[in-house]
């Protein structure tokens, strides 16, 4: 016997308890200056020119995409903590403790960004 679909939330709104994704958050302004050239690969160990099938295609290919994927993941996980740190902290004004430990985690986004930056340069430079 099929089991009938419980149809009594069928036409609810949709809940979305975490924000979207960055390109979907903010479309018009990476259409207006995207930081990526269109056609050419994101990956900066790759940087070859593709023809996307899909406006919004930043890699070349599947495995340019997962290097993409691997490449967030490593910088995001080492962002994600002091991100949270700074955040929890920004508005205290009271306690010096938890100002100083803000001021080291926005410190810390700030070199890892740089690093992050430095080293997609150097892997852009050796695939030239």
């Amino acid at each position: 016997m099929t089991r009938q679909a419980d149809t009594r939330f069928a036409n609810a709104v949709v809940v979305h308890p975490e924000p979207e994704r960055f390109q979907d958050a903010a479309f018009a302004e990476l259409q207006i200056a995207p930081p990526w050239s269109i056609g050419i690969c994101f990956n900066p160990s790759c940087g070859k020119p593709f023809n996307p099938a899909r406006s919004w295609q930043i890699y070349c290919g599947t495995s340019c995409q997962a290097a993409g994927t691997a490449e967030m993941r490593k910088w995001g996980h080492k962002m994600a903590l002091p991100m949270l740190v700074h955040r929890l902290g920004k508005y205290d004004r009271q306690d010096e403790g938890v100002m100083e430990r803000t001021r080291a985690a926005r410190r810390y986004v700030t070199q890892v960004q740089s690093a992050w930056l430095a080293d997609r340069n150097i892997r852009q430079r050796e695939a030239a």
